[in-house]
């Protein structure tokens, strides 16, 4: 089940998931999550949903020793730069503490961020390390 409804597109077909935010007709800013109103003009109707490609850069990480109920411990947050603008905080998927560093290159995936009381998965954006060759 989604964390929550509009954030991101699934990779169905063999195709990367992307997120949904929206982007400014005017100005050109890419926003996610999606806005109605353009933040920084405060204009209306100046606004378009995109699909927001999930690659970035790794700006900072923490690793949660231990969580709160329903969420896997340890685990790992990290401030996303996304190569289309925004940033965005979100958990980190198949990470080795000894190997992150800020300024890597990320990718968007889809993974279970928590798990309810009464097992229902909710999944969302995770973004996992990429390895600077590959990048």
């Amino acid at each position: 089940m989604p964390l929550r409804d509009g954030l991101f597109v699934d990779g169905a077909g063999g195709r990367a998931p992307k997120l949904l935010g929206s982007r400014c007709r005017e100005t050109g800013a890419v926003y996610f999550p999606a806005e109605i109103m353009n933040p920084d003009t405060h204009r209306t109707g100046t606004m378009e949903q995109v699909e927001i490609d999930g690659r970035g850069r790794l700006v900072s990480y923490t690793v949660v020793a231990r969580g709160l109920p329903g969420f896997e411990s340890p685990y790992a947050l990290g401030v996303i730069a996304l190569d289309a603008g925004p940033s965005m905080i979100a958990q980190l998927a198949d990470w080795d503490a000894d190997n992150l560093k800020c300024g890597m290159p990320v990718e968007m995936t889809i993974g279970t961020i928590k798990t309810g009381k009464d097992g229902t998965r909710y999944v969302g954006p995770k973004f996992r390390p990429l390895d600077e060759r590959t990048a």
